[in-house]
């Protein structure tokens, strides 16, 4: 069975079960509240601060993380969040079930100009191209590699969001629909909230699995290593409070932990990426 049907058939089950409960979303929220979003109206915020996240492949400069913008639009049934897009297909208070497109995420570390690093700054050169040394077969001398381009892809599928007290969870099933690497991924994620005063400390934890097609198309070295899939564990913990106004101050600390199928690949250095920020947030 291909992975297009097989999305569709999720997608149609997921729809089936949770149509009987959906109900139409409120216009206008009711509450101050980081899971509430205005219907029909834009949010923009801009984040200014210090940070950084960890490069894995070799001979590759961490990125650093000065200004990051925030843009996001939803509508009755079609949203754009960032560089995401998506359409809800059933919604309540419960339960949301929508597609979505959004970006293949590997690339970052491979370009600077990629659209996940665009507002980014710090960087010295456009397009880096990456050259790794990997180990020669026996007798023979060390070489080094150029690997090949990877583009930009987007991937695109079901999502189920979810709330069941105060612990919000996310499920993506997606296939990359750009025609670069056919692959598949599935990203889960849960929102725990910690301690909820003045400020708010939350925990999130999850994972993403990557199918051999997407681990060998940004990880693979012809004729030297073909990618397998991996499962990419990762937590984050993050602080936020209100100054004044619009202004909050906000920060994290993530991990993520590479899956021996990239891990292994000769021209990844690092099994882990750790992402930092501290910094000042401003809504528009």
């Amino acid at each position: 069975m291909g992975a297009a049907r097989r999305l569709g058939i999720a997608v149609a089950c997921i729809v089936a079960i949770l149509s009987r409960t959906a109900a139409a979303a409120d216009d206008e929220c009711k509450g101050p509240s980081d899971d509430c979003v205005a219907v029909g109206k834009w949010n923009f915020s801009v984040a200014l601060g210090a940070g950084v996240r960890t490069n894995p492949v070799v001979n590759s400069e961490d990125i650093p993380l000065v200004v990051v913008p925030h843009v996001s639009y939803y509508g009755k049934r079609f949203f754009w969040d960032d560089l995401d897009l998506g359409f809800t297909l059933a919604d309540s208070d419960a339960n949301t079930v929508s597609l979505i497109a959004t970006p293949g995420y590997d690339r970052v570390y491979f370009y600077r100009t990629d659209l996940q690093n665009f507002f980014i700054t710090g960087y010295t050169s456009a397009d880096t191209a990456i050259f790794s040394k990997v180990p020669p077969a026996a007798g023979a001398p060390a070489s080094t590699v150029s690997p090949t381009p990877r583009r930009i892809t987007y991937l695109a599928g079901p999502e189920w969001t979810f709330k069941t007290g105060t612990i919000s969870g996310q499920l993506d099933l997606l296939h990359e629909i750009t025609g670069q690497n056919h692959g598949d991924e599935i990203r889960a994620a849960l929102g725990i909230p910690l301690i909820e005063h003045k400020g708010a400390l939350t925990a999130n934890v999850g994972i993403t699995w990557k199918s051999a097609a997407i681990v060998n198309y940004y990880y693979g070295v012809t004729d030297i290593y073909r990618g397998t899939p991996a499962l990419d564990p990762f937590a984050k913990l993050g602080y936020t409070v209100p100054w004044s106004g619009r202004w909050r101050f906000n920060g994290f600390v993530e991990y993520e932990r590479l899956g021996s199928g990239i891990a292994n690949s000769p021209i990844v250095a690092e099994h882990g990426v750790v992402t930092v920020f501290v910094g000042a947030v401003r809504s528009f």
